[in-house]
C-alpha cells in the first residue's frame, strides 16, 4: 500500500493519502512512533492502533513514522504502508 504524508491545514496535523482504493467492508487503522513495528499482511491489528476514516487529518509530529493498515472486519491486515510524517508548522 502506498501512502504519502503532507502538511495539514492546522498546526501539528498531517494529511495522509492512500493511493490504492479501500476494499468494500474494510477500514483503516494507524499508529505513529519513532520506529513503529510494521505488521505483516495477515496479522491482527487491534491494540495499539487508532481507527481512521481515510480522509480526516491526523495530529502527528514531523519526522515520526506513520503506519497505515487496511483491515478486514476481523481487524486482520490486508495491506500495509508507512511514511515519514510531514505536519503543518
Amino acid at each position: 500500500m502506498t501512502i504519502t504524508s503532507e502538511a495539514g491545514t492546522t498546526s501539528g496535523n498531517t494529511r495522509i493519502t492512500v493511493s490504492e482504493a479501500l476494499a468494500d467492508g474494510n477500514g483503516y487503522k494507524y499508529k505513529i512512533a519513532a520506529n513503529p513495528t510494521i505488521p505483516s499482511v495477515g496479522d491482527t491489528c487491534s491494540s495499539g492502533y487508532t481507527n481512521w476514516n481515510g480522509s480526516d487529518e491526523i495530529t502527528a509530529e514531523s519526522g515520526k513514522t506513520i503506519v497505515v493498515v487496511e483491515v478486514d472486519g476481523d481487524n486482520v491486515a490486508v495491506a500495509v504502508g508507512s511514511a515519514k510524517v510531514v505536519s503543518a508548522e
